[in-house]
């Protein structure tokens, strides 16, 4: 069979090239006598042949002999069939943070269709790449209607929705499985967006990307959408909306509410999460608050009043308000697989230790086995230390990013499990303003970070299942000093189960010899059975494979990484999960930071 399949095909192609020859001598003996219209008789002859050589042609790429619907596959992951909401600003709005998607322009979905004739029939005849309806494209929007054929819908509204627009949103309620409406205000949500949506499972309302449109009546605004009858709304997300809208939230499973003011602000979030059990992936972008706003929310909810049994990842981001992170976190009921990150706005200053004793109630943090300190000293306050702090367990994490301490880590290590803490991070930032640059600006020298041995060997006295230690080294003369106890009779090692100690050397750090002279110094009583020396990456002296003092350590070795070690972390902490939540890592100088998706080169 397969020898007779040649055998047509060759046949086939030998009567195309015949074809071709006898056309092409056919023009050339008679060229010089042909008329107008004999010329262009023959051009399109000679057209036909051209195109069914293409079209042998094409046939011929291998490509093309692929199934048509693993070639849809293949489009469908290129980056065209969705589209972007622009703002005036130079970043763009991601429609579907969810998803992480980058949304193209209308005309990259034609750019497909232009290859070739199979290209084009495979495209206009899959509904499913022509499902978008964009009110930004009226031209377009019929022949996209009609292609998508009885199809999911994703509709696109842009500020004050068109005739067509609205026409399609009333006709199609039974198809509309998303929509993205820009520009939205109180008015055209009332009036546009009051059908009933029993498929929708995708709601994004936004304004502007940065100052948006703000009505002074709109924040004590709430309306009612989809006449609240949306039982399949998986996806929230809401941008510098400033009415609240009502909508049918028992099946959500990710909400996003991102520079929203509303009045009473904490309650009505407090509201959403009582309404949306099964959420999975909650953002609070720029949250922020006033004492009525915490009052009111303690009047209409209990402490640990909500639960949300499902959440994996939870992101504070941007934060203004240390007090509605503390209010609204005292109201939950978290699983001890939800992994958190907290972090304040730049121009929010610190989370104080106020906020300790609220982390130290997270489950994740009852659970951790190894934790991560970073430190940077503030040249304006001598006795201030700005903190990160990040608590993993092997499933779950904690990440709250700035603490300001008062040159003193036993707050932080109070709230954390001590005796179950297995390693230990103690990271020295160099320039401080990779946690909080906004608390100096001038470019005084920064003053030297002595952290205490006493306080430190309080602070690790009760992690008896220390294995490993972590340092950079111009912090280690004091670590090296906390680990030996003082006894009344005679020195020993504080944490019994330590083996391991690992030292960073990066800028303007000691050099490797007094790092481990300092190890070796007091190996007597460390005892340690693996030392590691890390040349970071900004460590520019010279770099020894060994030194004079290597035979006193059972298991010594020297290692010039690429990039800045991190601490292990639980998969649901370093996998991409959408634009707001992306793999947590350490930048040069070890701190540890969660990229934002939105605004990263690749999504402009």
């Amino acid at each position: 069979m397969a020898g007779a399949s040649t055998g047509m095909a060759s046949s086939h192609w030998d009567e195309v090239v015949q074809l071709s020859k006898t056309i092409s001598a056919k023009i050339q003996s008679n060229l010089s006598g042909m008329s107008i219209p004999d010329i262009r008789v023959a051009e399109g002859e000679l057209t036909s042949a051209v195109v069914v050589l293409r079209s042998a042609l094409n046939t011929a790429v291998p490509f093309h002999r692929l199934p048509p619907e693993l070639m849809k596959a293949i489009f469908w992951l290129v980056p065209t069939m969705q589209y972007q909401i622009k703002s005036r600003k130079s970043q763009s709005h991601v429609v579907d943070i969810w998803e992480r998607r980058h949304y193209a322009r209308i005309g990259d979905l034609f750019t497909l269709m232009l290859v070739c004739r199979r290209w084009r029939d495979i495209m206009v005849s899959t509904p499913s790449f022509w499902n978008t309806i964009d009110q930004a494209y009226p031209l377009s929007q019929t022949t996209f209607l009609e292609r998508s054929q009885y199809g999911p819908l994703r509709v696109i509204l842009r500020t004050t929705p068109s005739a067509f627009m609205s026409t399609l949103c009333d006709r199609e309620i039974e198809r509309i499985v998303a929509i993205y409406h820009c520009g939205v205000t109180a008015a055209t949500a009332e009036e546009y967006l009051g059908f009933p949506a029993p498929e929708l499972e995708v709601l994004d309302l936004t304004n502007s990307w940065f100052f948006g449109r703000r009505i002074l009546s709109e924040s004590v605004q709430t309306v009612q959408l989809f006449r609240e009858h949306t039982p399949r709304l998986r996806q929230l997300n809401l941008h510098h909306i400033h009415w609240f809208p009502k909508v049918q939230l028992s099946a959500l499973t990710h909400l996003s509410v991102d520079m929203c003011r509303w009045d009473d602000y904490l309650t009505k979030i407090a509201g959403i999460l009582a309404s949306a059990p099964e959420l999975v992936d909650l953002v609070l972008s720029a949250v922020s608050s006033t004492t009525p706003d915490v009052e009111s929310l303690d009047i209409s909810y209990a402490n640990n009043s909500i639960p949300l049994l499902h959440l994996k990842r939870f992101h504070f981001r941007y934060v203004h308000s240390e007090e509605a992170v503390i209010a609204l976190l005292s109201k939950l009921i978290l699983p001890a697989t939800t992994s958190l990150d907290i972090v304040k706005a730049l121009d929010a200053h610190y989370f104080s230790e106020n906020i300790l004793p609220v982390l130290a109630g997270i489950p994740v943090m009852k659970t951790a086995i190894r934790a991560s300190l970073v430190l940077a000293p503030v040249t304006q306050e001598p006795r201030m230390v700005m903190a990160q702090l990040t608590a993993v367990s092997d499933v779950a994490g904690v990440l709250c990013t700035p603490l300001g301490l008062r040159n003193d880590l036993i707050p932080i290590a109070s709230i954390l499990p001590a005796p179950q803490i297995r390693e230990l991070w103690l990271t020295l930032v160099a320039r401080h303003e990779d946690i909080l640059h906004m608390l100096d600006h001038n470019q005084e020298p920064h003053p030297a970070f002595v952290l205490d041995p006493d306080a430190l060997r309080e602070t690790l006295r009760p992690m008896v299942a220390l294995e490993t230690l972590v340092v950079w080294s111009p912090v280690l003369a004091s670590v090296v000093e906390a680990l030996v106890d003082h006894g009344t009779r005679a020195s020993k090692l504080l944490c019994p189960k330590l083996t391991c100690i690992r030292v960073m050397l990066s800028k303007n750090t000691p050099s490797v010899d007094e790092a481990v002279a300092l190890l070796d110094a007091q190996q007597d009583i460390l005892r340690l059975a693996r030392v590691q020396i890390n040349y970071l990456p900004k460590y520019t002296v010279e770099k020894p494979a060994e030194t004079e003092y290597d035979h006193h350590f059972p298991s010594i070795e020297y290692v010039a990484p690429d990039h800045v070690p991190v601490m292990e972390m639980p998969p649901v902490c370093m996998q991409e999960a959408h634009a707001r939540w992306t793999p947590w890592r350490a930048d040069e100088d070890g701190v540890q930071i969660q990229e934002d998706g939105e605004l990263r080169e690749d999504m402009s």
